[in-house]
């Protein structure tokens, strides 16, 4: 028996003989690759950490700037001076909403006899400006090319004359009036056509006439512009001052920098010369402390004429409000003005406690952590690489990234599941075989292809499906923009169906069968079996395909990059659903856009590891939800 177990050990593999098995080895193989995932993820999270917790004690010091500059304190003024325009402009576009609503059908006429004529131009423009542009044509000598430029002309105005642009406001005698004045016209006219011309007056005389009803609007309106002037011309002033008072402090935050940077690297410099030289230079980097308290005090010293301004303007700005109109008939001009009438408490609100804030506001006040903390998650402006002041106000981001996922998901989630529903309950194996890969081979597409036909597709479709009569009760249209949220939204929700589609099915296939059994034998019909059993018994799964579909689309870059508009703004929600067709920007393409751009190491830099630590946990909580259902989808 003991040479029959010793030939088997000769026999055996030199695994076996060394005593591993194929087993052990498969199962190391793939323990390695799952502990080396472990490791890769710890490395992520480690650099991300590290380069994105030393922004706040950055930004921290550029807000102890800011307020020991004064710029804090002009922001006062100049926060309610912006205010002030804001409104100015609502009023205006409240104005003129009214009057061009009223006067649209000369608007209308005359846009579409100037698309007309400017269609005609741009198709004969080059060989227009040959003729007029090339002297030798003049001469005997050169006849032959004059005419041969002169009948290119020709045959390019027919071309351009056989389909002209659609007038749908014009009536067929005038259509024909600007074509033959079109075909008549010789290349060196430079006038209007006189139906366009004549068209451009018509509108003017309508403007003028329904314009002269709201004058008494339009003199509260200039009234309250001209309110403003004397506060911005001492913001203006005070901006110079301080401007100059932070570029000193700035210089020396360098000099003071770099400073510890050469004694970090004498303290660790073993020769003794070049520690010696190291540390002169050290000494020679160090900064003079500027000089903040003599232009802080000139600064100080204006706070009486900033509460007087103030109050001055809210006086006048009382006035105006009561004296601006309950409403007007055109829709756009009434939706406007309602924004404006909403927005002006606030604004009173305001300047109401601008005094308070002017008189208490000191310099000398400490700048804690917890400020750059709040700035960064509740701050309304992402602005990076200006003269004024940078601020990292994350709020636009997430607001538009939010907006995007709503607009994906309203679509993604009622198509995917629908069809997921249909493809495992109610088709036939020949459509299951033709649906589920189709659906699923959207995935395939790369994403930057998506963004081109968002670009260059979807959104010049969706603008000229806009300006159509037919859709102006539709909020937002017609749009101003072909990039913006609901293209983003509708490509991102192209791309989640997959996701949410894939998963929902594996959810009602993961349903015992014998559940269906059990309701087809109680005499339940298909349609009953697959709403009131299936569908119920597999709703954790189903909430977790969108929990999941939910984390493609927030996570997604290149599409929002291109087609979002990139416009770091919370959008205007007195435009009501007509927000959602507005630019914006997103917290996975603020990364993507301004990561390469900026210097190593600076503020900028690791706010945007801020943003993707935000992002990366905003994710992980999605997924995790997600793992949580599954979960209890298989119990």
């Amino acid at each position: 028996m003991a040479s029959e177990k010793s030939s088997n050990a000769k026999t055996g593999h030199k695994f076996q003989r060394s005593g591993f098995s194929y087993e052990q080895l498969i199962r190391f193989f793939f323990a390695s690759n799952a502990g080396l995932s472990i490791v890769i993820l710890t490395l992520i999270i480690a650099f991300l950490l590290k380069e994105g917790l030393g922004f706040f004690p950055g930004y921290r010091r550029d807000l102890e700037t800011y307020r020991i500059a004064g710029l804090e304190f002009v922001d006062i003024s100049r926060n309610n001076l912006t205010a002030h325009e804001q409104l100015t402009s609502l009023l205006n576009r409240a104005y003129y909403a009214e009057v061009n609503g009223k006067s649209s059908r000369e608007l209308k006429r005359t846009e579409e006899a100037s698309a007309l004529y400017n269609a005609f131009t741009d198709q004969v423009g080059p060989t227009r400006d040959l003729i007029l542009n090339n002297p030798q044509a003049e001469t005997d000598g050169n006849a032959g090319m004059k005419a041969a430029l002169l009948n290119n002309y020709e045959k390019q105005r027919e071309k351009a004359l056989q389909k002209p642009l659609s007038t749908p406001h014009l009536t067929n005698e005038e259509r024909q009036q600007l074509i033959e004045s079109l075909r008549a016209r010789p290349p060196e006219a430079t006038d209007d056509p006189p139906l366009v011309a004549a068209l451009a007056q018509e509108f003017v005389a309508a403007q003028q006439k329904h314009a002269a009803p709201l004058q008494e609007f339009r003199t509260v309106i200039d009234d309250f512009e001209s309110a403003g002037f004397d506060l911005g011309s001492i913001v203006m002033e005070m901006t110079e001052s301080v401007t100059v008072t932070k570029e000193q402090l700035q210089t020396a935050d360098i000099l003071e920098k770099d400073r510890k940077t050469l004694l970090a690297a004498a303290s660790g410099e073993k020769d003794p010369v070049e520690r010696e030289r190291l540390l002169a230079d050290a000494h020679a980097a160090l900064a003079d402390k500027p000089d903040v308290e003599t232009p802080m005090q000139a600064l100080l010293e204006r706070k009486p004429e900033c509460v007087r301004l103030h109050e001055e303007l809210k006086t006048a700005s009382s006035a105006a409000f009561d004296k601006i109109p309950q409403s007007l008939t055109e829709s756009d001009a009434k939706r406007i003005l309602s924004a404006a009438r909403k927005a002006w408490p606030v604004f009173i609100t305001d300047l109401d406690m601008a005094p308070g804030k002017i008189n208490a506001w000191k310099h000398t006040d400490p700048v804690p952590l917890s400020d750059a903390f709040m700035s960064f998650l509740t701050g309304k402006k992402w602005v990076t690489g200006g003269e004024w002041q940078d601020f990292y106000g994350i709020l636009p981001l997430a607001i538009g990234s939010l907006m995007i996922a709503m607009i994906a998901l309203s679509i993604a989630i009622p198509v995917s599941i629908s069809a997921a529903i249909y493809v495992n309950h109610f088709a036939k194996p020949r459509e299951q075989a033709l649906v589920k890969p189709i659906i699923e081979f959207i995935q395939a597409i790369p994403s930057v292809v998506l963004g081109f036909v968002g670009i260059l597709v979807f959104g010049t479709i969706l603008r000229e499906i806009s300006v159509m009569d037919a859709f102006q009760w539709v909020p937002g249209f017609p749009i101003e923009e072909r990039l913006n949220i609901f293209t983003a939204g509708c490509l991102l929700a192209l791309m989640s169906i997959p996701t949410i589609f894939s998963l929902a099915e594996d959810a009602l296939n993961n349903v015992p069968s014998a559940y269906a059994e059990a309701s087809e034998a109680l005499g339940a019909s298909h349609v009953q079996t697959a709403f009131r059993v299936m569908i119920p018994a597999s709703f954790s799964g189903i909430l977790a395909a969108i929990l999941l579909g939910f984390g493609r689309v927030i996570g997604e870059t290149m599409v929002v990059l291109l087609v979002a508009g990139n416009r770091i703004k919370i959008p205007d929600f007195s435009e009501g659903l007509g927000a959602f067709f507005q630019p914006s920007h997103t917290l996975t393409g603020i990364i993507a856009q301004e990561l390469g751009e900026v210097p190593l190491g600076s503020v900028h830099y690791r706010a945007l590891f801020v943003v993707g630590i935000v992002l990366f946990a905003v994710v992980l909580g999605i997924n995790a939800t997600a793992h949580h259902f599954v979960n209890r989808a298989k119990k």
